[in-house]
């Protein structure tokens, strides 16, 4: 089955947006929502486990709901896109997502969304709901190895590669690599955007992974 044939820069421009967007996701619901992770799973799962030990139930019920709803986003990602074709199944699959992260924009806005309140496990639904639908995005492109969610294994990647380069005596940098950097950085960067965000308590922040989101379906539906 062929990938996504828009022009390669269109795609990698769309996969950074997407790693932009997990990162800002990640810091609203971890500074936000009572230590959750919306998009790491890995993370949220062990969160799950401490807060049960701890008995913080309400921190536990937002890991909890995060997890369920990140599968069922994934699962809706994989039905979403059964039948279609590659280009069109990253576009719907980045519309859904804009949409709901605008939901989450409309919910976010009004409320004080505590931990533990019905406005803040709503708000940790929608976006580890969208970030399930994301990490169909980068099985829907022909980029090798380029993640949207979840760098343990592609930092895991970019050391083997830099390993092999050293031990090789080569210096150039292969192409997948590059993007893996990339990607890695720009989830970083998202992060650390949604941290100085949160610092300056701006309630605006909860934009940053709608924009990121809207930004990167336009440049599907329209690049």
């Amino acid at each position: 089955m062929s990938g996504y044939s828009a022009p390669r820069p269109a795609l990698e421009f769309i996969l950074g947006l997407a790693a932009f967007a997990a990162g800002t996701v990640d810091i609203i619901a971890f500074a936000k929502l009572g230590g959750i992770l919306a998009s790491a799973m890995t993370g949220n799962l062990a969160f799950l486990a401490f807060y049960i030990s701890r008995a913080s139930f309400a921190s536990a019920t937002g890991s909890a709901i995060a997890l369920v709803a990140f599968v069922a986003g994934s699962s809706a990602g994989t039905l979403l896109g059964r039948g279609r074709e590659q280009q069109s199944a990253l576009r719907w699959l980045l519309g859904v997502e804009t949409v709901l992260l605008a939901c989450a924009v409309a919910l976010w806005l009004p409320t004080h969304h505590r931990n533990g309140s019905l406005s803040g496990d709503g708000v940790i639904a929608l976006l580890a709901f969208s970030m399930g639908l994301q990490s169909l995005v980068g099985k829907r492109v022909n980029l090798s190895n380029i993640p949207t969610i979840v760098f343990t294994s592609t930092l895991t990647n970019i050391v083997i590669a830099f390993t092999e380069l050293l031990a090789d005596k080569r210096f150039a940098v292969p192409v997948d690599t590059k993007r893996q950097i990339a990607s890695f950085l720009l989830y970083f960067f998202g992060a650390l955007v949604a941290g100085f965000a949160v610092y300056f308590n701006a309630r605006t922040l909860i934009f940053l992974p709608f924009g990121a989101a809207a930004v990167a379906w336009g440049s599907a539906r329209f690049g």
